[in-house]
């Protein structure tokens, strides 16, 4: 199986994010380009789901395009 090269997440941090309370959860050396590319997909998910949020013109030619181009902390609401 060719290595899985990470596109979002830096690999030196992975580790932190598996820490359950004081217990450290290890990754399989066979199961690491798996957890990478599982986390990849769900910063993707992540980002296209705030790119969804933006605001849409509903009329005209342009029906559907954005309006504004900036995500602004309101967004988060």
């Amino acid at each position: 199986m060719p290595k899985y090269d990470t596109k979002y997440v830096r690999v030196s941090k992975v580790k932190e994010l598996f820490v359950e309370e004081d217990k450290k959860i290890r990754i399989a050396g066979d199961a690491k380009d798996l957890v990478h590319e599982y986390l990849d997909k769900a910063v993707a998910a992540a980002a296209k789901e705030l790119i969804d949020k933006l605001p849409r013109k509903s009329k005209g030619s342009s029906k559907g395009e954005l309006k504004r181009i900036t995500i602004q902390k309101d967004d988060f609401n």
